[in-house]
């Protein structure tokens, strides 16, 4: 047992201890504490994207400049345009609101948008309605139609013609054309529409959802630039 407990020491002594992650720079705390807290959170956050950027450009040109042929003006001038560049960018996207949508809360800054695409989505369902009840109503008078024309050649022999139609009515009646044919026609109009229709509200759906994760994910890149 003795010698197994020597044969242990032993054996740890040529193995690597566990190394602790290293420790957060000091120059990167001090980023988003540079940044004075009387701005918008959504400029705060701008500034803190920019000041990302220009620490890590100032980084890895410390780290370039023991490479053979490194040219530091050079280096200085690209970042200087790329900084420009990601200026612009980042007052387009303060602008528009994505960074506003950023830091604040998804559910209550989208709240508008779900009532504007709920609205949609009623309107489009009762469009499918309105197309569905049309539909019967064209259906139901192509029928009535045809039972009374129908009634009508039969009874072409006889001399009194039913009492709730008339002779001219009859004969307007036969100079019509086929409406069931018509009918039939519109009928595959309004099924493609009712397709389209529903197509539409799927495709809304996907873009709701879709905002709400880009919002989710946004928000937590956000709080992990924060963080560091």
């Amino acid at each position: 047992q003795a010698k197994r407990r020597s044969w242990r020491r032993s054996g740890l002594k040529g193995s690597k201890k566990r190394k602790s992650l290293p420790p957060v720079h000091q120059e990167v705390t001090e980023l988003s504490k540079s940044i004075t807290k009387d701005l918008p959170e959504a400029e705060r956050l701008s500034e803190l994207l920019l000041a990302s950027f220009q620490f890590s450009a100032q980084k890895l040109e410390h780290s370039l400049q023991q490479n053979e042929g490194f040219s530091p003006e050079a280096f200085r001038a690209k970042v200087h345009c790329l900084s420009e560049d990601l200026k612009s960018y980042l007052q387009k996207l303060t602008q528009d609101g994505t960074l506003k949508g950023c830091v604040e809360d998804p559910e209550g800054s989208s709240s508008g948008w779900v009532s504007s695409s709920s609205s949609l989505l009623h309107r489009f369902t009762s469009e499918c309605q309105a197309w569905d009840q049309l539909l019967q109503r064209y259906q139901e008078g192509a029928e009535d139609i045809c039972r009374q024309l129908e009634q009508c050649r039969s009874r072409q022999g006889q001399a009194e013609p039913q009492e709730h139609l008339q002779t001219s009515q009859a004969e307007v009646l036969s100079s019509k054309p086929n409406y069931q044919q018509i009918l039939d026609e519109q009928g595959e109009v309004l099924s493609f529409m009712q397709l389209v229709l529903e197509e539409l509200q799927q495709a809304v759906k996907l873009l709701q959802a879709f905002s709400l994760d880009s919002h989710h994910f946004l928000r937590g890149l956000s709080e992990q630039l924060g963080k560091r």
